[in-house]
């Protein structure tokens, strides 16, 4: 099963489910596999939708005290610094 996260049906569904028919018949016409592969979505907090993988990427890449403030909003404070290295190794 596949699970995919949303912001809303309105912004991404559209898109979602361009997808989502791609990784239902592509499998089965283009692979070995002979069944469709379900897929599962999940609609994040409205309160989140500003965020993107942008967002993230340049409080990362912009460190100081402020940015890291942001980050810890909006990812869990246990991993902030593990995705901020991700983003930007401290050897860039």
């Amino acid at each position: 099963m596949f699970y995919r996260g949303i912001r809303n049906w309105d912004k991404d569904g559209a898109d979602e489910r361009a997808l989502q028919i791609l990784n239902t018949w592509g499998p089965i016409l283009l692979g070995p596999l002979f069944w469709p592969i379900p897929t599962q979505y999940l609609e994040g907090n409205p309160k989140y939708n500003h965020v993107s993988s942008t967002l993230i990427r340049d409080l990362c890449k912009n460190k100081g005290t402020d940015n890291q403030k942001a980050l810890v909003e909006l990812v869990p404070a246990n991993v902030a610094d593990l995705v901020s290295n991700f983003y930007c190794p401290k050897d860039e």
